[in-house]
């Protein structure tokens, strides 16, 4: 009998779907050291990490009830990039309101915000070539990239012959990928 399980990830989703509020919690500790690094590395202290978090999971609960959420990376990247974009908002609030400049807009801190922004404009062009691509390749690059599979996991998973079918279509799937990227780059 071919048993099916969900990665821990679908699982916390689906949870939220059935309204399971003990999921909050375990959200709120198993991001809460992620977020914390990040927080007070640009600016904030713990308590600001921990309503960034909140906040975070928040968007998640209302994305995932309304039916918009679509499960396209770790959910940890997820909470992440919701908690950045959040952060952002409040350094640029607080600064507005003190009519100072960020605490975090040092030398360093600028043009470590400038990588940032840059990487995720790149983060969002490739997530946008990934969606033009056909399931199955959108699946086996999700997969391997942004869920760290194994080949041999993948083509479990996903039913191949063995794992050396797997890095076949991954290499035409990454070249769809490349296009998909080509031809975007050359409209903008």
């Amino acid at each position: 009998m071919l048993r099916l399980t969900l990665n821990p990830d679908q699982q916390l989703l689906n949870r939220i779907k059935s309204n399971d509020r003990t999921v909050l919690g375990e959200l709120f500790v198993s991001y809460k050291k992620m977020v914390v690094k990040y927080v007070c590395g640009n600016g904030g202290d713990a308590s600001d990490a921990d309503d960034m978090l909140q906040e975070a999971i928040v968007v998640l609960w209302q994305n995932v009830c309304s039916g918009r959420f679509q499960l396209s990376s770790k959910l940890g990247t997820y909470l992440l990039g919701v908690v950045k974009n959040k952060w952002r908002a409040e350094l640029r609030k607080r600064s507005r309101m003190t009519g100072a400049e960020p605490a975090a807009d040092t030398a360093d801190s600028a043009e470590s915000s400038l990588d940032t922004l840059i990487h995720d404009e790149q983060a969002e062009l490739v997530q946008r070539a990934v969606g033009l691509l056909n399931p199955v390749c959108r699946q086996l690059l999700l997969l391997f990239y942004f869920e760290q599979r194994s080949t041999k996991d993948i083509a479990r998973i996903m039913r191949f012959a063995n794992p050396d079918v797997v890095k076949a279509k991954k290499y035409q799937c990454k070249k769809r990928l490349q296009t998909a990227l080509s031809k975007m780059l050359a409209e903008e």
